[in-house]
């Protein structure tokens, strides 16, 4: 009987203590990526409360957030917005970054919500998907609206008109803008036929980036566009659960490796897409005046790489694309036109809906 006690005691223990272990791995912090380390401190989560001192002296966390990969332009001007904020600060802020989403488990909007209510510090932010807290950001995105790369990186840059009417949005849905990184343009791709028509799209299914006025674009052109999570993209293109999706090239589609899932890559720069670095609004209102001219040294210095690298790769990654055996279809003016004319139609109910302000002052802008 007492062998039998003692078995069942010993059993009781192994139980309990991998019952233990497993509740602390499920409960692990995904860690910041490049190479650094979080500096846990007693009370801290990964947003507001982690930018609060404690008595011993160290640094003030930052968390980062953006939803592409280690691999992308992103990702190394994320890390040099780390490195220059430690170096200028003195060591009294220390930015951790997350890419890929990490610390929604790969959901953007989920990311962009916890930059909303503190949770996340900071990131740099999808228009389209942000379009789900301010539907006004859809401005951004109206089809081929953009004259050309010099008026994108004139307009979206600190204290331009149209930052200060994309401010005045997104202060008060609690977000700073402090600077502008790039997506890109989004190009086309699928796994079934060339695309140079609108009638080439007929019953194509699309993943198409969640913007309700560039769903309707779609639908207008005769394609079947659905709205998936950017993390659930490439196993879909994979499966064929879709035929094709959107998105740019150097900072999406190489990064990401689309390419491997797709065939056909049609050129047509439809859609824009900023991404501006946006701070939790109560973090940044919590800084003081020389903290927050360094914080916006920095976003400047690493949104200017950030778009540097993306433009500079673009040939390159489009050799790795012909190189895969991706048919690239580059569209001239006269093939856009038919394209541009149904998106137009399809997007002007939309656009009445949005802020006038803003898009009066992106409409000067490309004037």
């Amino acid at each position: 009987m007492e062998d039998e006690f003692m078995k069942k005691q010993l059993v009781s223990c192994v139980l309990a203590a991998v019952l233990t272990a497993a509740a602390i791995t499920g409960c692990k912090q995904p860690e910041p990526a490049g190479g650094q380390t979080a500096q846990a401190q007693d009370g801290q989560t990964a947003g507001n409360e982690s930018a609060s001192e404690d008595k011993g002296g160290k640094a003030q966390v930052i968390t980062m957030t953006f939803a592409l990969a280690e691999n992308s332009p992103h990702h190394k001007a994320g890390l040099e917005f780390a490195r220059l904020v430690e170096e200028k600060t003195n060591g009294a802020y220390k930015v951790e970054v997350y890419p890929n989403s990490a610390l929604a488990s790969g959901n953007q909007l989920e990311a962009i919500q916890m930059v909303q209510n503190g949770s996340i510090s900071c990131g740099w932010v999808s228009p389209p998907v942000q379009t789900a807290i301010e539907p006004s950001l859809n401005a951004l995105s109206i089809p081929w609206l953009w004259k050309d790369t010099e008026t994108i990186d004139a307009t979206l840059q600190p204290g331009t008109d149209v930052d200060k009417e994309l401010n005045r949005l997104m202060n008060a849905k609690g977000y700073e803008i402090i600077g502008y990184a790039e997506n890109g343009y989004r190009e086309l791709t699928n796994s079934v036929r060339e695309i140079r028509t609108p009638a080439d799209m007929k019953n194509l299914k699309f993943r198409v980036i969640g913007s309700p006025m560039l769903l309707d674009v779609f639908k207008a052109m005769g394609a079947n566009p659905v709205d998936l999570n950017f993390g659930e993209l490439f196993t879909a293109l994979q499966q064929k659960t879709v035929d094709g999706q959107e998105n740019p090239i150097s900072t999406a589609i190489i990064p990401q490796r689309f390419y491997e899932a797709q065939k056909y890559l049609t050129v047509w720069n439809y859609s824009y897409e900023p991404h501006p670095l946006e701070f939790n609004k109560k973090l940044w209102d919590s800084f003081d005046p020389e903290t927050q001219e360094i914080f916006r040294e920095c976003a400047a210095a690493a949104c200017t790489l950030q778009k540097k690298l993306a433009r500079e790769a673009l040939e390159a990654d489009m050799q790795t694309l012909r190189d895969a055996g991706v048919v690239i279809t580059e569209l001239t003016d006269e093939e856009k036109q038919p394209f541009k004319e149904i998106a137009a139609a399809a997007a002007e109910k939309s656009i009445q809906d949005y802020d006038q302000a803003l898009v009066e002052a992106l409409y000067n802008a490309n004037k």
